[in-house]
């Protein structure tokens, strides 16, 4: 294999097993409106975090490193784990990013 496609290949590769990370939470590329966002987090962290929606508390929409984050916690049996959902501006939904002891 030549130089030139084994480079084509790894970075075929590397688009693929990306792509598979991105497409196992469900939302991922959808467009939502600043006013809904806060109710979809809740939605995606009860999923995420496999709790019921009362389990979930979310803040309004905040603006960090151009980006829309909705803060939030899981209610645990010992203690609340912090999250946060993350939208680009035009609203698209990038997914829930929070405490790894709650993705386990």
């Amino acid at each position: 294999m030549t130089n030139s496609k084994l480079k084509t290949a790894l970075l075929m590769f590397g688009c693929v097993v990306a792509g598979s990370a991105i497409a196992e939470e469900a939302g991922v590329g959808t467009v939502v409106a600043q006013g809904d966002m806060t109710m979809f987090c809740q939605n995606a962290a009860a999923a995420r975090f496999e709790v019921q929606l009362d389990a979930i508390t979310t803040d309004p929409p905040v603006e960090r490193e151009g980006k829309l984050l909705v803060l939030g916690t899981v209610d645990g049996e010992s203690h609340d784990y912090g999250f946060d959902c993350r939208f680009e501006q035009n609203g698209t939904y990038l997914g829930v990013f929070g405490d790894p002891a709650m993705s386990d």
